[in-house]
């Protein structure tokens, strides 16, 4: 049997999920994995019932214009 190299075994792992439970590659594939259902816009999954751009859309816009979502008032009277 050929011995796979690092980046095709890595690929493998990935793709058949082979990590264990509480290692720092699955927690990472649960991230990379909660990421994209979070921050996928829905146009580019061509979603007929969502609208919009989601989240990423949403704070670019909200970092184009001037408008500051919340302002907290530190003075103490």
């Amino acid at each position: 049997m050929k011995t796979l190299t690092l980046p095709a075994r890595i690929l493998w792992n990935a793709f058949f999920w082979t990590y264990e439970r509480a290692t720092w590659q699955y927690d990472l594939m649960v991230i990379a994995i909660l990421a994209f259902v979070w921050l996928t816009p829905p146009d580019w999954l061509g979603d007929p019932m969502a609208s919009g751009t989601g989240p990423i859309g949403w704070m670019l816009a909200l970092l184009a214009s001037d408008i500051v979502p919340f302002v907290v008032n530190a003075q103490v009277q």
